[in-house]
């Protein structure tokens, strides 16, 4: 059992070291049981992403079918882990913050988890099956797919995890001017300018050349641009707007 710091308690170097490295065989220690128990379900965890493609998948080396198994095992795990690790995470660095930080720490992390499941729900049920869709239809009557299935899962875990990231953009924008990097009305004179740099992005994310995937991409930054100069316009403007009433004063 590690014992948690108190706020203010005085430590040296090396208890620090100490308590990390307690806590990060914590955390090694979950991912383990949940990789054990996702593996054990990974034919389970691969059976959705065989539907998608609509056909089966092939191997084309030795390893490649117990690496697949592997690999979705591992990402599953580490989403089964993810409570865990930010819970040691902030056990680690609460003892430093002031009362105000802690009581922010908490909603960053619940939002930062929201928004990356929001991102990956999204991929999985609107831009991935349409741009498998889309690559899998190219080759036309010509040619005749043989997925892999190293390469295919690598493909769509990928598209899966930079979506999650993607739509981490409102929490991004949000701290960024939480810290006074930058104003409100600089967020809003930029936003005709997101919008070209949200379709750059949705062209980069999105593998297919298509117009239709690469704005399902965009749109969504656009909106999750929006969303996060309305919460700001609404919940997050009071420092902004204080100095003013001072000076007036």
């Amino acid at each position: 059992m590690v014992k948690r710091l108190e706020a203010g308690e005085k430590v040296s170097f090396t208890q620090h070291l100490e308590e990390l490295r307690k806590r990060l065989i914590i955390v090694m220690l979950t991912l383990a049981i949940a990789f054990i128990g996702c593996y054990y379900i990974s034919d389970k965890l691969l059976a959705p992403f065989a539907k998608l493609l609509g056909s089966k998948m092939v191997f084309l080396a030795p390893l490649d079918a117990i690496m697949a198994y592997m690999s979705i095992a591992f990402y599953a795990a580490m989403a089964v882990t993810v409570p865990m690790t930010a819970y040691q995470i902030y056990a680690f660095v609460s003892p430093g913050l002031e009362e105000k930080e802690k009581r922010g720490a908490v909603p960053i992390v619940l939002a930062a988890s929201v928004l990356f499941a929001t991102g990956v729900t999204f991929c999985w049920f609107t831009v991935l099956p349409l741009t498998v869709k889309f690559l899998i239809g190219y080759g036309g009557d010509l040619m005749t797919p043989m997925i892999s299935v190293k390469a295919y899962m690598s493909f769509c875990l990928s598209m899966l995890f930079v979506f999650g990231v993607v739509f981490e953009l409102p929490l991004a924008v949000v701290i960024v001017h939480a810290v006074g990097l930058v104003s409100y009305e600089s967020l809003k004179k930029f936003r005709r300018y997101w919008v070209v740099v949200a379709f750059i992005l949705g062209a980069v994310v999105s593998p297919s050349p298509d117009v239709v995937s690469q704005s399902l991409a965009a749109v969504p930054l656009v909106v999750l641009y929006e969303l996060s100069i309305v919460y700001i316009y609404f919940f997050a403007r009071k420092k902004e707007t204080e100095p003013e009433r001072d000076d007036a004063r």
